[in-house]
């Protein structure tokens, strides 16, 4: 395993392993280094401990990159998809056709992830619209002037 230099490690395990070795002294080693005392000392969990100690306490995804690609299949397309969502196209199957009309050569599965990436870009559901009144009229009467009848249980003649 490499020395601790303190720069390749997550800071907060780089000053652990440091208070860790000043403690120990000379029976110090990486190798022997104990996962729970240091997992009490960080926080962090004794599996990422378990793999961040077999990669020598390098962690590798800390490199700036995410791990994604820079260039992808939708990389020329996504000017399209985002003037089709803020026109309020979200069905990803029109999408893809849309796509492929402009010649795109991807799947399904792209367009869906890139949608579900980018919801923010279509707009509200419900608009909101100035008042327009009451629809229906109540008016009130003095008992015994109006009322109403249910003829349904009535049988009706027709005279033709």
């Amino acid at each position: 395993m490499k020395e601790p230099s303190g720069n390749g490690y997550v800071p907060i395990i780089a000053q652990a392993i440091e208070e860790m070795k000043a403690e120990w002294g000379d029976t110090f080693s990486l190798e022997q280094i104990n996962l729970a005392e240091l997992e009490r000392r960080t926080g962090i969990s004794r599996g990422k401990l378990r793999r961040l100690k077999k990669n020598g306490f390098q962690d590798s995804r800390r490199n700036g990159d995410s791990g994604k690609h820079k260039i992808t299949k939708l990389t020329g397309y996504s000017g399209i998809i985002d003037t089709l969502l803020k026109q309020g196209v979200s069905n990803s199957t029109v999408i893809l056709n849309r796509l492929q009309e402009s010649g795109f050569e991807g799947k399904l599965t792209i367009v869906k992830d890139y949608i579900a990436a980018h919801k923010y870009l279509l707009p509200a559901k419900r608009q909101q619209v100035a008042p327009q009144g009451n629809r229906g009229r109540r008016y009130s009467s003095d008992p015994g002037e109006t009322y109403q009848m249910d003829w349904g249980f009535t049988d009706v003649l027709d005279h033709d």
